[in-house]
């Protein structure tokens, strides 16, 4: 890491922090109680700083590639069994602990929402890639009682008219810190970040959304301004609302450094100080010409702001309703699902399997289909009602890898099977592990071979069939992606391997 020393006055920090308090009034101190309360590492006066850490020391860092969640491709066409060599007659050698140990994770447990009446519809259409509606900013001198809408993956939103001054071009990082020092002494763009927050907290948006809802409102109201200058305001924005956001430089571009609390694949990324930051470039930039990329130095014992959460615990929009209707053998699932989600989870980013399937997009969908299966099994016994469900979803849903029908790795959250006619082996996996056990209640794992996830499940009596030991339990193959097999049938080609865990559904 080579170090690049920017000369510039600085004052010292207690008089900057007086004139700042200064030249905003009383209205900092009610902004600073709104947006900071729980983060009391901005007490030492990080937040009030940041201009003058964006004039200080800028550091260049090295840029890795993208992280690849499995370097092993997927089949292209769906396993059945019969077209594929046997399993051995004997089980698989039981390990004492699969190949990936996991750790403890809480009891999963649905959120009782409203069910909606199922209603019979039509086959799923492919999701068209979105595009966002960019709108050019609108005169200035408004009225507050006036609204700017702009749009966000399809959904009108408006905020507030509030016009705030963006330099037109930043080349420098003591331009940066000028910026910053405006933003922090207008009351409107404080004032922003509530109505934004506001604007978020009523779509439940998560973190990761929340950011997009800031990108939108900014390159649409801005959308004559400079990349840096876009950048510099939503750096702003994020920060304010607790995010440990970063504004980084490379070339005369600024680009975002944003922290996760999981892994993000299939992203560039750095790191400052053992922490890995994703890089976010404007969309006209390819983040691959990127090299080096430098940012400001923070004081390494302060905490900065939070990383952002990719998991999803629920989406308030706009309804727009889309209607499947899914059948297989003796089973059938029908309903709604709101279509306005789908624009929104497209692009999403890649993380951990794990947390797609923490993930809720939709509970009241959820509810609807949980009671639909538990109604058409009760009765069954165990195995029957499991090899039930495992033959449902390898039946009902049209198999393809997601390089083949979406030209990318799109992993689903639940509800997109929903929508898109054709899934691949960690959908369906996701898919059937929710439903063993919020319908049936049976103890199952969501596990990964390499180029493939499947599932397992624990069973109340033995059977004979390929399982493996974890903690000291068994648990027996049940692949959904495994055409034809039921529980106990590991593909040929894992038979003899040892799964990794990524999520346990246990009591």
């Amino acid at each position: 890491m080579k170090h690049r020393i920017f000369s510039t006055v600085i004052t010292t920090l207690a008089s900057a922090g007086i004139a700042m308090a200064q030249s905003t009034g009383g209205s900092f101190a009610d902004f600073r109680k709104g947006l900071l309360e729980g983060y009391n590492s901005y007490r030492n006066g990080v937040l009030e700083r940041y201009d003058k850490f964006l004039d200080g020391v800028w550091s260049d860092f090295e840029q890795f590639k993208g992280e690849e969640s499995d370097p092993v491709p997927k089949p292209e066409r769906v396993p059945t069994v019969g077209d594929i060599p046997a399993s051995p007659t004997t089980p698989a050698p039981a390990p004492s602990q699969p190949a990936v140990t996991v750790a403890p994770q809480p009891k999963p447990t649905p959120q009782p929402k409203p069910q909606p009446k199922p209603q019979p519809g039509k086959q799923p259409l492919p999701q068209p890639k979105p595009q966002p509606k960019p709108q050019p900013a609108q005169p200035a001198g408004n009225s507050p009682a006036r609204d700017y809408a702009f749009d966000f993956y399809g959904l009108p939103v408006s905020v507030p008219e509030i016009d705030i001054h963006v330099t037109n071009r930043l080349s420098s990082p003591r331009d940066f810190g000028a910026q910053w020092r405006e933003f922090a002494g207008n009351d409107n763009a404080r004032r922003l970040i509530e109505e934004i927050s506001t604007a978020a907290d009523k779509m439940t948006l998560n973190d990761y959304l929340r950011y997009e809802l800031v990108s939108s409102y900014v390159d649409s109201k801005y959308a004559s301004q400079s990349i840096s200058s876009r950048m510099a305001l939503k750096h702003f924005l994020l920060v304010g609302m607790g995010y440990d956001v970063r504004i980084g430089m490379t070339g005369s571009n600024a680009v975002l450094l944003i922290p996760f609390k999981q892994t993000v694949y299939a992203r560039a990324y750095m790191k400052v100080d053992g922490k890995k930051f994703y890089v976010f470039t404007d969309k006209s930039v390819d983040s691959q010409t990127l090299s080096s990329i430098s940012t400001c130095e923070l004081p390494k014992n302060a905490d900065t702001g939070n990383p952002m959460d990719l998991r999803i615990s629920g989406l308030t929009l706009p309804y727009k309703p889309h209607k499947y209707d899914l059948k297989f053998k003796d089973l059938t699932l029908s309903g709604e699902v709101n279509a306005n989600i789908f624009p929104i989870l497209y692009r999403y980013p890649q993380m951990p399997t794990a947390d797609f399937a923490r993930s809720t997009i939709l509970a009241d969908v959820r509810e609807n289909i949980v009671s639909q299966f538990r109604s058409q099994l009760e009765g069954k016994e165990e195995l029957e009602a499991v090899n039930s469900l495992l033959q449902f979803v390898q039946g009902a849903f049209e198999y393809a890898t997601d390089e083949a029908f979406h030209g990318f790795e799109k992993p689903y959250f639940l509800e997109e099977i929903l929508y898109y006619p054709k899934c691949d082996c960690e959908d369906r996996a996701i898919f059937y592990t929710y439903l063993l056990w919020n319908v049936l209640g049976i103890e199952n794992q969501l596990i990964n071979f390499p180029g493939h996830e499947s599932a397992s499940v624990r069973l109340s009596q033995p059977i004979k069939g390929d399982a493996y030991m974890h903690d000291g339990t068994t648990y027996y193959i049940s692949d959904p992606t495994y055409i034809g097999s039921v529980t106990g049938m590991c593909m040929p080609t894992y038979s003899r391997e040892n799964p990794g865990v990524d999520y346990t559904y246990k009591k």
